[in-house]
């Protein structure tokens, strides 16, 4: 699926090439340290993690603990991470990371899902 394109806008792909011009992490932590606040980039970086556990097959008890996140957002990674603009998957593979596991669509009772959130595409409201 390609991305939403009621998103793209000049001032979102600057930002975007200013990320892509960063060479190491140091220059990304300068970087995000001036663009977001710590809140942001934390927030940023749980759902980063949080994807990551669901690739890897983690139930939502298992990030729950880990993480502290609620199911609701868990369930909304988690659709991203299936039926999204696949930015996950992509980042995932060129990082070595595993594949998403494939199961039902959230909120159709796979294992795992407590989220019980609504079917069909990604919610872009939060």
């Amino acid at each position: 699926m390609a991305f939403d394109p009621r998103i793209k806008e000049e001032a979102i792909d600057r930002l975007f090439e200013a990320v892509l011009s960063l060479e190491t992490v140091e220059e990304c932590y300068r970087f995000f340290y001036d663009l977001c606040t710590i809140g942001e980039l934390k927030s940023l970086a749980q759902r980063w993690q949080v994807a990551r556990l669901l690739a890897a097959g983690a139930t939502y008890d298992e990030i729950v603990g880990r993480t502290g996140m609620s199911t609701a957002t868990i369930s909304r990674i988690k659709r991203f991470l299936h039926y999204g603009a696949d930015g996950y998957r992509l980042a995932l593979k060129r990082l070595g990371e595993p594949a998403p596991v494939p199961g039902p669509p959230p909120g159709e009772g796979g294992a795992g899902d407590q989220g019980g959130g609504a079917t069909g595409g990604p919610d872009r409201r939060s």
